[in-house]
């Protein structure tokens, strides 16, 4: 039952963006804990690269197969609802996942965790777009985009460092200490009222999946968060096996990505909300993605690595938020959960892949180089697949108006 029936609308505020932030902290905190110790699991479990990969895996899969159920389903229930059932769930199983010993237990809790961590990001966003005016849009969502660096990069800072200090089992037990408290401030202060009163472009009549659009944008998220996450997930080990750093040194430069992330969404966000600055920022960070690739494919001196690390961070958050904002937009109200629910399993199936995949590549070849130039050419076919919708789309438009002259 829809909790906000009779209540009294409630105008959004920023403690309501706040609150959604804090849900992005929650779920790339949760996402990133493991792969700043990646040698530590393998010692725990006695498995290998591949199998540290999956482990890694095994969340982004989770939350991709469970995203694509919220964008079809999710609309059917307040999202208020949704986002604490997330976090009371994400607390549950992180907290069982700091006391596992056995690999395969490992497994099954990270992909459960990936699966409750969909009840967070779709109406976190769907939220940020529905309940805020068009031209506040690109900004609410850039500060919401803000959580994910903050929960990627302190996950690569803290759980290390509390490593190192008091052991595996407190380290992992900060996440769900987090998810806690915030469950207990969301519950007392977010708002229950649906926003039935916002609106945006009127939904076509086609199905999304009869829409060529739609399949390149899902295409797109695909094999842009693909080349994204092969230098988020492997940039810690990089740093570790080719530079010699330690696990908390390669953890911190690591977090330059997030940091980057962090302090660049809201300036992206205010971007996108300028004329035609949801195009702009869409092209400018694919692109940006491909070429610092295609820099790092040759062996490079350590400060040319983290300067692409934070040039990769930034251009992450060009192509995140600002790709649901299009998205959203592009296909209407009624269909604004499923497209950003949709976009996200795409892209989450393309970061589970970064684990698993370069993994192998990683275990079987040894080669960096390799993993590199593969993300180079993952990150061209997302440019190819930008471009070519652009132009079918002036293709579209100038016919048309073509029709309208006198």
């Amino acid at each position: 039952m829809d909790e906000s029936v009779g209540a009294k609308p409630t105008r959004p505020t920023g403690l309501t963006v706040a609150l959604l932030t804090g849900m992005l902290v929650v779920h790339n905190a949760q996402r990133m804990s493991v792969v700043p110790v990646f040698d530590t699991l393998r010692e725990r479990y006695g498995i290998d690269y591949a199998g540290v990969g999956t482990l890694f895996a095994a969340y982004v899969l989770g939350y991709a197969i469970f995203q694509t159920v919220i964008g079809l389903f999710g609309d059917r229930f307040y999202p208020r609802r949704l986002l604490l059932t997330g976090l009371a769930l994400s607390a549950l199983w992180s907290a069982l996942f700091a006391f596992a010993s056995d690999f395969h237990l490992a497994l099954i809790l990270r992909f459960l965790l990936g699966a409750t961590s969909a009840l967070l990001y779709t109406p976190a966003m769907s939220l940020g777009i529905l309940l805020f005016d068009r031209a506040q849009r690109g900004r609410v969502l850039g500060t919401i985009q803000v959580g994910a660096g903050v929960g990627m990069g302190g996950a690569l800072i803290v759980v290390p460092v509390v490593l190192s200090r008091l052991g595996f089992t407190p380290s992992f037990l900060t996440l769900p200490t987090v998810a806690v408290l915030l469950f207990v401030l969301a519950s007392r202060l977010l708002p229950a009222t649906a926003p039935r009163e916002r609106t945006v472009r009127p939904a076509r009549s086609q199905s999304l999946a009869q829409r060529p659009d739609f399949w390149n944008l899902i295409a797109m998220n695909f094999s842009g968060m693909l080349a994204s996450y092969g230098l988020l997930t492997w940039l810690p080990t990089y740093l570790s096996r080719d530079y010699g750093f330690s696990a908390v040194e390669a953890g911190s430069l690591s977090a330059l990505f997030n940091a980057a992330m962090l302090l660049s969404a809201p300036i992206i966000g205010i971007l996108a909300d300028r004329r035609g600055g949801r195009i702009g920022v869409l092209a400018a960070g694919s692109v940006m993605t491909v070429l610092c690739y295609l820099t790092i494919v040759p062996h490079q001196p350590l400060p040319v690595i983290i300067l692409i690390a934070i040039l990769i961070g930034i251009s992450m958050s060009a192509t995140t938020a600002p790709m649901m904002l299009f998205g959203g937009e592009r296909f209407g109200a009624a269909d604004t959960p499923r497209v950003v629910g949709l976009f996200s399993s795409a892209a989450q199936i393309g970061a589970a892949l970064a684990g698993s995949i370069f993994g192998v590549l990683l275990a079987r070849y040894d080669n960096f180089s390799l993993i590199w130039a593969a993300c180079a050419a993952l990150a061209l076919v997302r440019v190819i697949l930008f471009a070519s919708l652009i132009i079918r789309d002036r293709n579209v438009t100038q016919p048309a108006m073509s029709a309208q002259a006198p």
